[in-house]
């Protein structure tokens, strides 16, 4: 009977490490945080957070000694064979909202964070004409200007070139699109780290012909990074590039719920 318990015990604990990672050293563990725009006038939603909601969190952060990455740095810990440094966090912003020049850029250099915007390529400058359940009329993409001036404490990555859904194309108009993208930065002579932030989390999860065909076609094109969303903290150096998880930040969550995502990844157990 104590045989048969311990052995649910330990069951139960390598469970919660699955889900939490609460075995795994903290050099061994990175957080990748996903927003997408900031509001000031009290607006939130899904994607979009007030102003004194994300300055909160900041301050969390800071009070709390973690400390902010960019991919490009992670990269060179991997490249290196170093450990990450003890509480690192990447925090990452879709789309390329105008509001991540004008409301992120300066928080950033207030609390010297760094932080990673993965750009819709093809739309630099203009308004937003996908569709979606957030997305409005007013809402804009920086521009090139803006793109170059914050770049001491923003990098930049992929997110499509019109914000196509991978899943939903073919492979060659995948290729197409990164093709588009590698393009547009040579052009504009833009610095961009070769990641890809999947465009509403989509990507061939199924490990199949399929997913594999899709990885490989990735690495031709030079990307060295897919991250997906699934709400769970990364090991460290990671076991596959393109799967690599962030944990969704919303405009309706509370600090408490904040500070749960941000230490064990999720708020839920299952």
């Amino acid at each position: 009977m104590i045989y048969f318990a311990l052995l649910l015990l330990i069951g139960f604990l390598l469970f919660l490490n699955s889900q939490f990672k609460i075995l795994y050293a903290s050099k061994n563990k990175l957080r990748i945080l996903e927003y997408h725009s900031i509001s000031i006038d009290g607006f939130q939603d899904q994607i979009t957070i007030r102003k004194d909601q994300i300055v909160e969190q900041f301050e969390y952060l800071k009070n709390n000694k973690y400390r902010t990455l960019w991919l490009s740095e992670v990269e060179d810990f991997k490249n290196k064979g170093i450990s990450l440094p003890p509480k690192s966090i990447v925090l990452t912003f879709d789309d390329g909202f105008l509001d991540n020049y004008t409301q992120l850029f300066p928080l950033l250099k207030q609390y010297q964070f760094k932080a990673i915007c993965f750009m819709v390529l093809g739309k630099i400058g203009q308004k937003v004409d996908w569709n979606g359940k957030y997305i409005n009329d007013n809402m804009v993409l920086m521009n090139k200007q803006q793109l170059i001036e914050i770049g001491s404490h923003i990098e930049l990555g992929f997110h499509t070139f019109k914000h196509d859904n991978y899943t939903e194309i073919s492979y060659d108009e995948i290729e197409n699109d990164l093709q588009l993208c590698q393009e547009l930065i040579k052009k504009e002579n833009l610095n961009v780290f070769p990641a890809l932030a999947y465009t509403y989390g989509a990507y061939y999860r199924k490990k199949d012909p399929n997913q594999k065909q899709f990885f490989e076609l990735l690495a031709r094109q030079g990307i060295k990074y897919g991250l997906r969303i699934g709400n769970r903290i990364n090991i460290f150096p990671f076991k596959n590039t393109y799967e690599i998880q962030r944990i969704d930040i919303r405009g309706a969550d509370s600090i408490n719920t904040f500070k749960r995502k941000v230490i064990l990844g999720r708020t839920k157990l299952f």
